[in-house]
């Protein structure tokens, strides 16, 4: 028996051109997008994102912070929840506008926003230690 709660998300060329515009046109979408396409582009980042696909955008370091944006602002909890996991897949950075806005966030996050955070001071405890 199928569930009525399936959900499925995907991306088109579309998002692809939005990701490959910049920036701009990324923060547009998610400042400003319904959440189906606050979905789809936040789903086609993961392939941007993703060490295996070798895009190496220029802009990822913005890209970054817009994600930590998304989950400090007002978004539904599955558009919140793509981003995080974005950010722990693949964020770099101290994600400042995360821990300055902690109180912002929504208790179902915290688990997941506690293990970013400990896994980015891991990584530079880890690395002075080189």
């Amino acid at each position: 028996m199928m569930s009525d709660d399936i959900r499925y998300i995907t991306y088109s060329e579309e998002e692809m051109t939005i990701v490959r515009n910049g920036t701009a046109a990324i923060r547009k979408v998610l400042e400003r997008g319904s959440e189906k396409e606050k979905e789809r582009l936040l789903f086609c980042l993961d392939r941007y994102l993703d060490p295996w696909f070798e895009y190496n955008l220029s802009y990822k370091a913005e890209i970054d912070r817009l994600l930590e944006e998304v989950i400090v602002t007002a978004n539904t909890l599955a558009v919140k929840e793509s981003a995080l996991q974005l950010l722990t897949d693949y964020g770099e950075g101290d994600f400042k506008i995360i821990k300055e806005n902690i109180d912002k966030i929504e208790p179902e996050l915290m688990s997941e926003i506690n293990y970013l955070l400990e896994m980015i001071d891991f990584t530079h405890k880890g690395n002075e230690m080189l």
